[in-house]
């Protein structure tokens, strides 16, 4: 009996309190963001709905009233655990050093995303800092088992964050997993990128998997298109 093609959507949480002390939760846009997704996940048809662990996942898949399971594997990458060993990237670069004296929005955003490269070129370690090949494997095992669990044609959503659906992406082309990461520094919040996959016996190979779009915000009004 032939399988029919599948739907995989996988879409980032809606606008987190970025700079306030409990960052991993909706802020007010963010709730504005996961109210659109919630409309389109109900005029979706979807069959299956997923999210990751975190407060912003669970708050935006919650927003469309439809039951969904949580999948631990869909969490993001340990970007609390790298900001709070900042002090190592001050030891290892001398210009990070007014971090620790007077620290910018601007000089922070610099070092983080100076950690977040090294680290995924699994450059930056720290003893229980999840590493980035540990990462790309659990997000890979997180979306193996959605699919497999699919029943043919079924159209699944997992809410997630950019980290994992960088990975999806990378894992659809082939890319190491430093340009996975890379991707996902370009999604932006609330935003849709679709998968086509095309066997239950699932072993990633680039034809059981294809990216159909990627990042598409249409749902969202053009005020509510933030990357951050």
């Amino acid at each position: 009996m032939m399988r029919r093609v599948g739907a995989l959507f996988l879409i980032r949480h809606g606008q987190a309190s970025y700079g306030e002390v409990d960052y991993d939760r909706l802020s007010t846009r963010g709730e504005e963001q996961a109210r659109h997704v919630g409309t389109w996940l109900r005029a979706s048809k979807i069959d299956q709905l997923y999210a990751g662990p975190m407060k912003r996942q669970q708050q935006t898949a919650a927003a469309a009233n439809i039951d969904f399971e949580t999948l631990p594997d869909l969490a993001e990458y340990p970007a609390f655990e790298m900001l709070q060993h900042m002090v190592k990237l001050v030891a290892e670069d001398a210009k990070f050093a007014a971090i620790t004296t007077a620290p910018t929005p601007r000089l922070l955003d610099e070092a983080f995303h100076t950690i977040l490269r090294k680290w995924s070129l699994d450059e930056w370690t720290v003893d229980g800092v999840e590493r980035v090949g540990a990462f790309v494997s659990r997000v890979r095992t997180g979306l193996d088992r959605v699919i497999r669990r699919a029943g043919s044609g079924a159209r699944i959503a997992c809410v997630t964050s950019a980290g994992p659906i960088g990975v999806a992406v990378g894992l659809a082309f082939g890319i190491p997993d430093e340009r996975k990461v890379r991707t996902s520094i370009v999604i932006k919040n609330a935003s849709i990128t679709e998968f086509k996959f095309r066997s239950q016996q699932f072993d990633w190979q680039p034809d059981q998997l294809s990216l159909v779009t990627f990042n598409v915000t249409a749902h969202l009004p053009p005020d509510l298109d933030t990357h951050r």
